[in-house]
């Protein structure tokens, strides 16, 4: 067993199950959190301002998910985690 794929074990793999589920280049679970915080704003009665920060969230999801696909996963993560541990 010297190759490294053998005869017969070898299967092509598609790049939707590699890559994350991405919403107009942003991840799936940031866009749906940042339209939720956009509709928020603007049906508080500030639909500028809302549609402000739905173009700079998705920009900024965008932007993170182009330097690391894996970004938004990580953020989450560290957030969940306590700013100082207790003793």
């Amino acid at each position: 067993m010297t190759e490294p794929d053998p005869h017969g074990f070898s299967a092509p793999l598609r790049q939707a199950l590699i890559h994350p589920l991405k919403l107009g280049g942003a991840p799936r679970s940031w866009a749906i959190l940042n339209g939720a915080l956009s509709a928020a704003i603007v049906f508080s009665g500030a639909p500028l301002a809302g549609l402000l920060a739905a173009c700079l969230g998705h920009a900024l999801g965008v932007w993170l998910c182009r330097k690391d696909p894996l970004a938004p996963t990580l953020i989450a993560r560290a957030m969940r985690l306590p700013a100082r541990f207790e003793r």
